[in-house]
């Protein structure tokens, strides 16, 4: 009885690890095909995007740590994602040099704090969201944007924040850091040598 019971949860764990290797790749079949039949451009980069925003998720959940250059790539298509929907609302502005790009940090770190941002700052035309992502204080990769809080009813968790927090505490055994002002929300990152 416990052979037989045995033998039926390794099939369902082979059926469940071949679900888990078809959802993906209908998933980009699917956004290759979309891609193929639209006739419009902007549809078609779209499409690649989402794409790339999908592979680097699947791509990197189980890894502990990535270079800033490929967060960044994988960035600048989740941003695409964002502009696309919030046009001239938000700015996010890029600029870190070779060698930061090349030290570590637990993936989907930026996308955590761009979502952070949008989540809890006010994005119009008239009042644009601007983030700014860069290496300028030595030893550390900043995210800040200008302070427009959005009016809560319910107050925030702050688990996006602690998320980024802990894992650099487990995995590098440092802290990040946090200012804010009446004018700015600034996060530190340590910059992680390779």
């Amino acid at each position: 009885m416990e052979i037989t019971q045995l033998k039926e949860a390794q099939l369902q764990a082979s059926i469940s690890s071949l679900k888990e290797q078809l959802s993906p790749h209908f998933l980009f079949n699917t956004l290759n095909t979309l891609s193929s039949i639209s006739k419009e451009e902007n549809v078609k980069e779209y499409v690649t995007e989402l794409s790339n925003v999908y592979r680097y998720l699947l791509s990197f959940q189980k890894k502990d740590a990535v270079t800033i250059e490929e967060e960044l790539e994988f960035a600048t298509s989740y941003i695409y994602i964002i502009k696309a929907r919030m046009e001239e609302a938000i700015d996010i502005k890029i600029n870190i040099n070779e060698e930061t790009r090349k030290t570590k940090l637990p993936p989907l770190t930026l996308q955590l704090l761009i979502e952070n941002a949008l989540k809890h700052n006010v994005a119009s035309v008239s009042k644009p969201l601007i983030i700014l992502i860069t290496d300028r204080d030595p030893g550390w990769l900043s995210v800040s944007n200008n302070f427009q809080p959005r009016i809560y009813t319910q107050p925030s968790t702050g688990t996006g924040l602690d998320n980024i927090r802990r894992r650099y505490h487990l995995l590098f055994g440092r802290d990040i850091s946090i200012e804010q002002s009446e004018q700015f929300f600034l996060i530190k990152l340590p910059v992680i040598l390779p």
